[in-house]
């Protein structure tokens, strides 16, 4: 009986056992949110990918920096000498 917990107790002490712990931890979590938990979750989803997408269309083109100019009028410069 005693061996039994030396070895319970040194395999929890190791990295490796304690991250197995964990994700057997995880498996059993699973699917044990309430139906409006899960409701909730996806509302908040939706109003964050809504959110991004309006951000991304109401920015429009996005803006150049500012040595930019000066890039593509030494570009041309180069250009225009070859």
């Amino acid at each position: 009986m005693k061996k039994n917990k030396k070895k319970k107790a040194a395999k929890k002490q190791t990295l490796l056992g304690g991250a197995a712990k964990s994700l057997r931890k995880l498996g059993k979590g699973r699917g044990r949110l309430s139906t409006t938990q899960k409701v909730v979750g996806g509302a908040a989803l939706v109003a964050l990918g809504l959110g991004y997408l309006a951000k991304r269309l109401r920015g429009g083109a996005a803006t150049p920096p500012p040595d930019a100019a000066a890039a593509e009028e030494q570009l041309a410069a180069m250009e225009e000498a070859a």
